[in-house]
């Protein structure tokens, strides 16, 4: 039974090793408790609305779900709660999109240990934790955010990449989808987020820009 004082933590990653051992090394902390973990986004929306945690550790690679979507989600749904990211995305747009969303601190998953420990205490403390590696990413996103907002390729993510890759040579949505497996909506999302990235306003353009970058051929 958790103790009043402690740190109340729900955790949602999709890989269970992750979460076992998020588990394990949370129960050797006196000032925290894991409370519930979920492996897609669907559980988590429904457990979290009960369980009411302090603070909620989230994975932004969830296969049901955008994970910019799911703190959007998450904020909306439990407001009291401190949101921290702990993902393998380190690039500045996708932490920035994060932050956006309503994460109050954003830590990478080559983090140490006690890194993650410390992150916790932080954000639950009503500070903004951030790593080491992703500083400079939010400090250049800062600083792009004044430009034209078209960003050029190296604005996208991994994923955005193969579903502009996809995107580009014709194949449709639900096949996008199925291909990456992910859900018809989030190659939805994914495709809005791109067109902003790009500045491009039609499937034409979209094509003629990969067909320059060498992401397909003519």
């Amino acid at each position: 039974m958790a103790d009043a004082k402690q740190t109340r933590i729900y955790l949602i990653d999709d890989h269970p090793i992750v979460r076992e051992g998020f588990t394990m090394a949370v129960a050797a902390e006196a000032d925290m408790v894991v409370v519930g973990e979920a492996s897609t986004a669907a559980d988590a929306l429904r457990e979290t609305a009960t369980i009411d945690p302090d603070v909620v550790v989230v994975d932004l690679n969830i296969p049901d779900l955008d994970g910019i979507e799911l703190l959007g989600a998450l904020r909306a749904l439990i407001p009291r709660a401190r949101l921290l990211v702990l993902s393998s995305y380190d690039d500045e747009y996708r932490v920035a999109e994060a932050l956006r969303a309503g994460a109050q601190g954003y830590l990478v998953k080559t983090s140490k240990l006690d890194e993650v420990i410390d992150g916790i205490r932080r954000v639950a403390a009503g500070e903004s934790p951030l790593s080491p590696k992703i500083q400079g990413a939010v400090v250049r996103a800062i600083r792009k955010a004044t430009g034209d907002g078209s960003g050029g390729l190296d604005a996208l993510t991994p994923r955005e990449r193969q579903v502009l890759r996809l995107l580009a040579a014709g194949t449709s949505t639900r096949e996008t989808a199925a291909q990456l497996t992910i859900s018809p909506k989030t190659v939805e999302t994914h495709r809005v987020r791109i067109y902003a990235k790009l500045g491009c306003k039609s499937a034409v353009e979209l094509t003629r820009l990969a067909v320059r970058a060498g992401l397909i051929e003519a």
